[in-house]
């Protein structure tokens, strides 16, 4: 199946102005690149996609009444330098053997031990704060990663307790 220049152009004028594409070869073709699309991470239809999936999650457990941003910071940890192979005790842990050049030289020379801090981090606050009752029964949770200039990772969510924390705020 080819399509011409004149068919494509005909589809976008009808985009341009709101209206239904009539072509169906030119439906069939944006509907395969959405789908492909919907799984690259940063493009606008995975971006659609999780937008729905949010919206789904919201009719189905409700509106979340938490919304938290995640960064852990692992230039400051010694957890990180675990990660990157350095021997340490993290219990007795001496920061000033450890410049801020240094920290930054080994995790810049291990980005896979930032990602895993990261992962580690982010899910131990998940399953004991969180799933534990921080805020009351968790009912539902959303979340998503994005990443800093500096290429670091943050999540942010969005946390529907279940109806004993609303509860407890209209006590007040």
């Amino acid at each position: 199946m080819s399509l011409s220049a004149e068919e494509l152009l005909k589809a976008a004028d009808q985009a341009q102005k709101f209206q239904p594409i009539s072509n169906t070869a030119i439906r069939e073709l944006l509907k395969n690149v959405s789908r492909v699309g919907s799984t690259a991470m940063g493009s606008d239809q995975k971006k659609s996609h999780m937008l729905a999936q949010l919206k789904s999650s919201i009719v189905f457990f409700g509106c979340p009444l938490i919304f938290l941003t995640i960064n852990p910071h692992e230039r400051y940890s010694p957890i990180t330098l675990l990660y990157c192979g350095e021997e340490i005790d993290v219990q007795a842990f001496q920061p000033q053997l450890y410049s801020i050049a240094k920290r930054l030289k080994l995790t810049l020379a291990n980005p896979l031990a930032v990602t895993e801090y990261f992962h580690n981090m982010v899910t131990g606050i998940i399953e004991t704060m969180l799933k534990e009752g921080m805020f009351g029964e968790m009912s539902h949770y959303y979340g998503t990663i994005e990443y800093q200039g500096r290429a670091t990772p943050h999540t942010h969510l969005a946390v529907s307790p279940s109806h004993g924390f609303t509860d407890y705020l209209a006590m007040d």
